[in-house]
C-alpha cells in the first residue's frame, strides 16, 4: 500500500501514521492495552520480489512461550505423515486444516481452547502466526522481547481485511495476557 493508502487506514482504524524519512516505508500504528501493534510492508528479494504486509507487535513475557500456527496444505499432510513434529489440539476440524507448533505443548492449548482466538484464526483463508523471540538486528529491543507476527505473501489494500488481523492480534494478546504469558511491562 502506498502513502497515501496507508494515511488513509490510519485514520479509518483511528490509529497513527507514520514515516521516518525518504528511505524508510510508511506505517500505521495503533495501541490496544498498552501493546503498540504496527501494520506495514516489506519486499523480498531476489529476482522475483513480492510485497508482504506484516501486522506485529513486541512483547515482553513472563514465561518462555513460542508458537507458529499456518494453514495445513498438501506438504504439511506428506511432513505429518513422516513424523513432522505437529500439537493436535483436540479438535479434529482445526487439526486437519492448521498446522500448530510450540515449545509447550499445554500453553498453546489453552490459547486455542479460548473459542475467541479459534474463531478469529478460522476468519483466514491464509494464516501464518507467530511468536518467537525478536531479531535485534536493526531494532533497540530489550532484551527478551518476542515478536507476536501475522505476515502474508502479499500487500493487502482492503481496510477490513487489515482491520481483521488487528483483531486477530488483539485476541491473542489478550488470551497470552490471560493464561499469565504477558509481563505487564510493555515495549
Amino acid at each position: 500500500m502506498n502513502s497515501k493508502g496507508w494515511k488513509s487506514f490510519s485514520e479509518y482504524i483511528n490509529g497513527e501514521y507514520f514515516k521516518k524519512g525518504f528511505w524508510h516505508l510508511p506505517k500505521v500504528k495503533k495501541v490496544h492495552n498498552g501493546h503498540t501493534v504496527v501494520f506495514e510492508n516489506f519486499t523480498t528479494g531476489g529476482e522475483a520480489p513480492v510485497t508482504c504486509t506484516k501486522v506485529y507487535t513486541y512483547i515482553i513475557q513472563k514465561k518462555y512461550f513460542e508458537f507458529h500456527i499456518y494453514n495445513s496444505n498438501i506438504f504439511s499432510s506428506i511432513g505429518k505423515y513422516f513424523g513432522m513434529q505437529d500439537i493436535e489440539t483436540g479438535d479434529p476440524v482445526f487439526d486437519k486444516n492448521y498446522i500448530v507448533k510450540s515449545n509447550d505443548g499445554f500453553k498453546v492449548k489453552q490459547l486455542l481452547r479460548d473459542q475467541k482466538v479459534k474463531h478469529e484464526i478460522e476468519n483466514f483463508k491464509r494464516l501464518n502466526l507467530k511468536l518467537a523471540k525478536a531479531g535485534k538486528l536493526w531494532s533497540k529491543l530489550p532484551e527478551g522481547a518476542y515478536e507476536l507476527e501475522f505476515i502474508t505473501e502479499r500487500d493487502i489494500h482492503d481496510y477490513r481485511e487489515l482491520e481483521t488481523i488487528y483483531l486477530l492480534i488483539t485476541v491473542v494478546l489478550d488470551q497470552l495476557e490471560e493464561i499469565s504469558i504477558l509481563n505487564k511491562k510493555t515495549i
